[in-house]
């Protein structure tokens, strides 16, 4: 059933290509790279010190990508990734420059998604303006969707983060276990339930 699901998935994400040009020859290459994942909940399909060559498409179900401290070993939650919010993942710090990451993506629910080559993406480029123009303005989107999240890590307090979550991301409440919540609120999870009051 999940599957099936993903497959059908992936190939309306294709047709929808198609209607911005994206040619022949490059939706082939995708359709053939495109990988379907099933991950069980609690399991990470990237750990520190790997390296990310990989976009994740979330079909079901959903991740947090976790910092995981260098020297202490101690794991924050900094970024919330569900299939009705920000639905395209990566280890960002290490997807761009092809370094070990210092991040986890976990899966927090049973969970299916799709895994994109990203050197198969680049290597599309040079013969496919309109894939390149799609794929730096998916980028762009991620970009800026993550940013906003750490700017709110950075410079708000653990209500507000609290807050922001239940205005700006009712779905992580509905899906995430409060032990997440609490690390990207920067607080116990007992703390947590006294905002939650």
């Amino acid at each position: 059933m999940d599957h099936t699901f993903a497959t059908q998935y992936i190939d309306n994400y294709l047709n929808a290509l198609r209607t911005i040009k994206v040619s022949e020859e490059s939706i082939k290459a995708l359709k053939k790279s495109s990988k379907i994942i099933q991950v069980k909940s609690k399991q990470t399909i990237i750990n520190p010190g790997e390296i990310c060559k990989h976009a994740y498409l979330i079909v079901k179900g959903g991740f947090v990508c976790r910092y995981i401290h260098e020297t202490t070993g101690v794991a924050n939650t900094i970024n919330f990734y569900l299939d009705d919010l920000h639905p395209i993942m990566a280890c960002v710090d290490s997807y761009f420059n092809q370094r070990p990451t210092n991040c986890e993506l976990r899966a927090i629910k049973d969970s299916v998604g799709v895994a994109i080559s990203r050197s198969l993406m680049h290597s599309l480029f040079p013969n496919d303006i309109y894939f390149t123009k799609f794929y730096y303005q998916v980028i762009t989107t991620a970009i800026f969707e993550e940013n906003e999240v750490k700017t709110k890590l950075i410079a708000y307090s653990s209500k507000e983060k609290y807050d922001y979550i239940l205005k700006e991301m009712p779905s992580v409440v509905r899906n995430a276990p409060s032990k997440y919540i609490a690390e990207f609120c920067g607080i116990s999870a007992a703390w947590l339930s006294k905002l939650k009051k």
